[in-house]
C-alpha cells in the first residue's frame, strides 16, 4: 500500500484543470499543461484520473460541495443557505464552461458524465439527510413536490443567476423555497 492521497495535490489538479479549460476550451486542454502548472507529473495525474475529463468532473464535483449543518430548525434557512452556496459555484467564471463541456461530452463519455450526476445525488442526498435529521422538513401532504425536486429547482435558480449575472435576493428566494415547501 502506497502513501496517502494530498488532498492539496488534488485540489491542485482540480484548479489547474479548471483553469486550462476556462482560458483555452477543453479541446486546448493537455495533461502536460495541467500538470507543469499544478507541479506533479503525469504519474501523478494519471494515478489519480484517467483523462483530463474526468479530472475536470471531479473539480466541478468539488466546486459543489456542500457539507454545512443545519444552522436551526427552519428549512427555510437552510434551504436558502445551500442556494446562496450552489449561487457562489455557479457564478466562479470557469464552472460554467466546464459544465458545457461535460455536458457536450456526453454521448463520447458517458462514465466522466455520470462521475459528476453521481456527485450531484450525493449532495442532494446530504441536504435531504440533514433536513430529516433535524427533523424539519415539513411534510408534502398537497404538493407533489419532494425534496430533491425542490434542491433541482434552486438548482436552476441558481444556474440562471450565475449565468444572467442576476444575482438572487434572499428574500425573494426565502419566498419561494417557502412556498415550495409549505
Amino acid at each position: 500500500m502506497g502513501r496517502p492521497r494530498s488532498a492539496d495535490v488534488d485540489r491542485r489538479i482540480e484548479k489547474e484543470t479548471l483553469d486550462v479549460v476556462s482560458e483555452k476550451g477543453f479541446s486546448g486542454v493537455t495533461v502536460n499543461e495541467i500538470c507543469e502548472r499544478a507541479g506533479i507529473s503525469r504519474a501523478t495525474f494519471y494515478r489519480r484520473y484517467p483523462s483530463p475529463a474526468e479530472a475536470l468532473a471531479a473539480a466541478i464535483n468539488s466546486a459543489f460541495e456542500f457539507h454545512t449543518p443545519p444552522h436551526s430548525d427552519d428549512p427555510v434557512e437552510y434551504l436558502l443557505e445551500f442556494a446562496r452556496a450552489l449561487e457562489r459555484s455557479y457564478s466562479d467564471p470557469r464552472i460554467a464552461p466546464a459544465i458545457g463541456f461535460l455536458i457536450g461530452e456526453y454521448n463520447a463519455k458517458p462514465d466522466v458524465y455520470e462521475r459528476l450526476q453521481q456527485g450531484l445525488r450525493e449532495r442532494r442526498a446530504y441536504v435531504r439527510g440533514a433536513l430529516e435529521a433535524v427533523g424539519t422538513l415539513p411534510k408534502q401532504n398537497n404538493l407533489p413536490l419532494d425534496v430533491d425536486e425542490v434542491l433541482v429547482i434552486l438548482s436552476s435558480l441558481a444556474w440562471n443567476a450565475a449565468v444572467t449575472k442576476r444575482r438572487l435576493e434572499p428574500a425573494v428566494l426565502r419566498t419561494v423555497i417557502a412556498r415550495l415547501i409549505s
